[in-house]
């Protein structure tokens, strides 16, 4: 079979009139436009004031593509890279964003991500739909709150829940007196999947436990959270 293939590559360079020493580049053909890293319609919940950043496919090489990134379905002129990143978020950037992936073979949509921009302190991730069951947790429970990452904790943490319907959700951080640090959720939010970060700098947090509580309707469950500075 491999063969084959090299036999049929031989013939359609010979059929173009190229010489056996010319560089031919293959162009590999886009698959698929993450935002984020999600891969299904999301929703950002941005500080007002804060940072606006949204990226395709990070980590991975996209320079074999054309990018251009579109806010409610018009093209945003300018914006053709890999990020879309402004210094401030202010109330106008709130809308409905996609970014197309296209080389001369093909062309790839993202799915739409909803971006909220409003006075909070922490941004908030939400995957729309149904969400995947958290390891080592119920799976039948309306809602989950997974460990910390990482833990122990140097300068920030991720803390991932999943909510099984719709329902006013609070997340907080206690430390070892029972007084509350930080909220770092205090929202509606729908079905799904959805994550927090907490900068613990931000917070003057010093090495000690702290706790990482959730409460939703009905539900409430307390994750340890370690600083080692």
């Amino acid at each position: 079979m491999m063969r084959a293939l090299l036999l049929l590559a031989f013939v359609s360079i010979l059929g173009t009139g190229l010489t056996a020493g010319t560089t031919v580049r293959i162009l590999p053909t886009p698959r698929q436009a993450n935002v984020d890293g999600m891969p299904g319609a999301s929703i950002k919940r941005m500080p007002l004031g804060g940072e606006f950043l949204l990226t395709v496919n990070k980590g991975e090489d996209v320079s074999f593509y054309q990018l251009q990134w579109f806010k409610n379905g018009v093209a945003i002129p300018g914006q053709t890279g890999q990020e879309l990143r402004y210094t401030h978020a202010s109330g106008d950037m709130a809308g409905v964003y996609t970014v197309t992936m296209a080389n001369p073979c093909a062309k790839v949509e993202s799915s739409p991500i909803h971006v909220i921009v409003e006075r909070r302190k922490f941004q908030v991730n939400t995957t729309v739909g149904e969400p995947r069951v958290i390891a080592g947790v119920d799976g039948t429970s309306s809602f989950e709150l997974s460990d910390v990452a990482p833990n122990p904790v140097q300068d920030r943490a991720k803390i991932t829940f999943v909510t099984r319907e719709p329902s006013l959700v609070t997340i907080r951080v206690h430390d070892v007196t029972g007084a509350v640090v930080a909220t770092l959720v205090n929202d509606e939010l729908p079905a799904g999947e959805h994550s927090a970060t907490i900068i613990t700098r931000e917070y003057d947090m010093s090495s000690s436990l702290y706790y990482v509580v959730m409460s939703a309707q009905g539900f409430t469950d307390t994750k340890p959270l370690l600083i080692a500075k």
